[in-house]
């Protein structure tokens, strides 16, 4: 399977803005990601939801949430890229096809 089902696409959690910058405290993945990870994750993700976020951007977020296992949210990340994001990475169809595959493994366990 190199999609998910619509019933089991999730919307990226957007980051709030803290005292300390952006962060996941007060929503559903707050506690989820080290604190030198949610930082920089927290970051990226936000430029994506102002709609201000590079390639780079959208790349780094989903390649952050896989390495801490969180294929449903790199997932949307990838599916908000390819339909709206800045000039997706030749590589994005192999790439959400594997977090596919996790998030339809992950829902199995």
């Amino acid at each position: 399977m190199d999609r998910l089902p619509p019933d089991l696409l999730e919307p990226v959690v957007e980051p709030r803005c803290g005292i300390d910058g952006w962060t996941y405290e007060g929503t559903t993945l707050e506690e989820c990601f080290p604190p030198h990870i949610e930082a920089e994750l927290a970051q990226t993700v936000h430029m994506i939801s102002a709609r201000l976020a590079t390639a780079w951007n959208y790349r780094r977020a989903a390649q952050l949430l896989e390495s801490q296992h969180a294929y449903s949210q790199a997932y949307a990340v990838l599916e908000i890229w390819s339909t709206e994001g800045p000039d997706p990475d030749p590589t994005l169809p192999k790439w959400r096809a594997r977090l596919a595959r996790a998030v339809l493994s992950n829902a199995r366990a």
